[in-house]
């Protein structure tokens, strides 16, 4: 996969987050969650600061 074809896909995933939130169908914590998951999903290069994240989120709440 080429840097180009990352950031089409990362650029998308992000666009469709911002679209849901915006019409109010979900919450922005669900749309938060929804957007970590689907970076780590995609295997992007900004899919290791959303696994950082993921970690310290669920360090706060499973300690």
């Amino acid at each position: 996969m080429t840097q180009n074809e990352m950031w089409v896909i990362d650029t998308f995933l992000f666009l469709y987050v911002v679209l849901i939130a915006r019409s109010r169908e979900i919450k922005w914590y669900q749309a938060t969650l929804i957007s970590l998951f689907g970076f780590l999903l995609a295997g992007t290069p900004f899919s290791y600061p959303a696994w950082e994240i993921v970690k310290i989120l669920g360090s706060l709440f499973f300690g």
